[in-house]
């Protein structure tokens, strides 16, 4: 399930992305700024995501799966032109829109509620996650470090955060950056379907009409642990805004 408005989202899911957006990523703590296909077509968007569907491929799924937002972290500085600063520095005050070199980063969402009957290689049941193969192609692009050109910017990449839920897993809620993410290595792992449109009803496919993959769950972290050791929260706001995620669930 991605954030985009155009995929089928379960009531568990909704709760799920609600959960997080109201809980983690706050005005009070975070600036958005929604990059999703109804944001930036407004009341054609409906139509551009029908064209984009029907020609599906690497350049139209650059657009069809972009990340639905950017956050600006509004308590943390880390200017990427300083390569000096190797972590965030707690700013004194919230920032306005007028402050610089904030940590940013981009998030989706992703839902599964159905555990496999069957481990997969060496992964339990439990830890085997799910995501649509065309949106991680796509990631796995969007994330890609910068060729070497000696500049401040060698080796970046764009940081895109993935929030997972899996109804089944030990932790329920994970988190992780999406360049962690690769197939378990098996070759029931990954759908080999060739995607294509007006597939939406076929068994394999997901709300976006494309085959899988499955991941180990365990490449990301319990959401809690991602927070803090990832976007640098506090341990104890970390420990809180994930038990208020958990409640807000109510699986």
């Amino acid at each position: 399930m991605s954030g985009s408005n155009f995929s089928t989202r379960s009531a568990k899911a909704e709760r799920f992305v609600a959960a997080i957006e109201n809980n983690v990523f706050t005005k009070k703590r975070y600036f958005r700024i929604p990059t999703g296909i109804e944001h930036r077509f407004g009341n054609k968007a409906a139509a551009v995501h029908e064209i984009l569907y029907r020609s599906m491929g690497p350049t139209t799924d650059l657009l069809r799966y972009f990340p639905d937002s950017l956050y600006l972290d509004r308590w943390r500085h880390f200017p990427t032109w300083q390569p000096q600063q190797k972590s965030p520095v707690l700013r004194k005050e919230i920032a306005s829109t007028e402050d610089t070199g904030l940590l940013s980063l981009f998030v989706e969402y992703k839902f599964s509620d159905s555990e496999r009957k069957r481990p997969i290689s060496t992964v339990p049941t439990s830890f085997i996650g799910i995501i649509e193969r065309e949106a991680w192609l796509t990631y796995k692009r969007l994330t890609s470090r910068n060729p070497s050109i000696g500049t401040y910017l060698d080796g970046k990449r764009t940081r895109v955060a993935l929030f997972y839920a899996a109804t089944y897993a030990p932790d329920v809620l994970y988190a992780g950056w999406e360049e962690w993410i690769s197939p378990i290595e098996d070759a029931v792992a990954v759908r080999k379907d060739i995607a294509r449109p007006n597939s939406k009803s076929v068994q394999y496919s997901t709300g976006s009409g494309t085959p899988w993959i499955n991941f180990d769950i365990r490449c990301l972290k319990p959401m809690e642990r991602f927070l803090s050791e990832n976007l640098y929260w506090e341990d104890d706001d970390a420990a809180q805004v994930t038990a208020a995620c958990k409640k807000g669930l109510q699986f």
